[in-house]
């Protein structure tokens, strides 16, 4: 009787552990099987370029669509106001100034890229045993000694920088096969392998980063987008961008993979000489708003509740910290600049950030709290600080710093600093902190590159 007693207690222990197991699995879906992931970033797209965001002339339904699925992000940021610094920081979590690449953009014969030592958001993924590719514009470094494939990217079909550079050339993992590149079928061409990735994936989780050469300049639209929109060839190009995010959610539904799939859609910056900030000011290259603030749309059916806005600041450092933790993967990093958005997945709408750091090159030129943006230099024309040239005139110092109020209508038409002069002296004070801590970490003597 005894051991049929035993028995008993330890099937009804182990009924009772599976309730458990269950019930948690239903709880933390990541538990029971790792979610996929595809991450889509656009080249110089604008804020307001999206007609979740604004766009009136632009027509974007699908991305549209794809933000009322989940969570919409109103006050999300690139790391850098050019594209490699920005990309670096997405691509480790971390500032780019930590892997040396926080100086300008990488050219097509530098000698520059991302070091082997930093940890992808691919190395993470392929600690949780997903498949990986990288589609699209790399521009983390040549092909030779920095491509996707040696960060993590099990296959990569893509271009090793910007569209207006030299030996722009289109690569089939390590093989070059197209020179010069057809750039009206880029977009098509990109998609189509994204999608042909998804369904071979079959039960294999995965993850999917797509980085469109688009809408950087030179434009091309593909010829059935020619004339598509009322916003010129610009307009055109982002309603590709558009028809690409349906195509691959169209995928992601078809091989059942779309409730546990996290979709994430951002830009690598503010827009250049074409785009929408919105009404921000600035652009691509300065420190203004325009220049960072980009659109953030993440969807995750499982997770992420339709219809939320995110009103909290979010920085693309902030994705790979959010992937490590849904897979259930620890960074192995010491230092992680950006801060997993899972708490704001599941429903919270509270920055893990004190602060923001806006980078110019190698120096922190701006500070951003919930409420505040400090400024202390606006072009991307040097770092050795703000208005340099200022201090000759009278009435001038050679600090200028500007404190804009981000909860107003005003933008950054009017500061404040002589009104809150208690906000002014926190803010300089942490931008005396960190400048201490990430000036070590400079790769360029600037007193030297730019000599008074």
């Amino acid at each position: 009787m005894r051991n049929e007693t035993r028995i008993v207690l330890r099937w009804l222990t182990a009924a009772l552990c599976s309730i458990a197991a269950a019930a948690a699995n239903a709880a933390n879906p990541t538990a029971a099987r790792p979610p996929n992931v595809v991450i889509i970033v656009a080249d110089d797209l604008g804020y307001g370029d999206i007609g979740v965001y604004g766009a009136s002339r632009i027509k974007t339904p699908r991305i549209d669509a794809l933000a009322r699925s989940g969570l919409l992000a109103t006050q999300a940021y690139a790391s850098a106001n050019v594209c490699s610094p920005s990309r670096a920081g997405l691509m480790t979590g971390r500032y780019a100034i930590r892997s040396g690449l926080a100086w300008k953009v990488i050219e097509a014969k530098d000698e520059r890229g991302l070091p082997a030592t930093e940890e992808s958001v691919a190395d993470i993924a392929h600690r949780a045993q997903l498949r990986t590719m990288y589609i699209g514009k790399w521009h983390l470094g040549n092909l030779r000694d920095f491509s996707p494939l040696k960060h993590g990217f099990d296959a990569f079909f893509g271009v090793p920088h910007s569209n207006d550079m030299p030996d722009f050339a289109l690569y089939d993992n390590d093989r070059k096969i197209e020179s010069p590149v057809d750039q009206h079928t880029l977009t098509r061409r990109y998609t189509e392998k994204a999608v042909e990735f998804i369904r071979s994936a079959g039960s294999q989780p995965f993850l999917l980063f797509l980085s469109h050469t688009s809408p950087h300049i030179p434009l091309h639209a593909s010829h059935d987008f020619q004339g598509h929109s009322s916003a010129g060839v610009y307009g055109d190009v982002v309603e590709e961008l558009d028809w690409s995010t349906g195509e691959l959610l169209a995928a992601l539904r078809k091989s059942g993979v779309l409730k546990n799939t996290i979709v994430i859609l951002t830009s690598d910056n503010g827009p250049f000489f074409e785009g929408s900030t919105a009404g921000l000011k600035g652009g691509k290259g300065t420190s203004w708003e325009g220049g960072y603030r980009v659109p953030f749309i993440a969807s995750w059916p499982r997770v992420i509740k339709p219809g939320r806005t995110m009103h909290s600041m979010t920085m693309n450092i902030d994705v790979l910290p959010t992937i490590a933790e849904a897979l259930g993967v620890q960074p192995s990093a010491k230092v992680i600049d950006g801060r997993s958005l899972m708490p704001v997945f599941r429903g919270a709408d509270v920055s893990a950030h004190d602060y923001l750091y806006y980078f110019n090159n190698e120096r922190i030129v701006a500070l951003r709290t919930n409420r505040w943006k400090f400024v202390t230099h606006a072009y991307y024309t040097g770092s050795l600080g703000a208005f340099e040239h200022f201090d000759q005139l009278p009435g001038f110092s050679s600090s200028y710093d500007l404190l804009f109020d981000t909860s107003g209508r005003d933008g950054e038409s009017y500061s404040y600093a002589d009104r809150h002069p208690d906000i002014v002296a926190t803010m300089q004070r942490e931008l005396a902190r960190v400048r201490l801590q990430f000036d070590p970490l400079r790769t360029h003597e600037l007193e030297k590159t730019f000599p008074e």
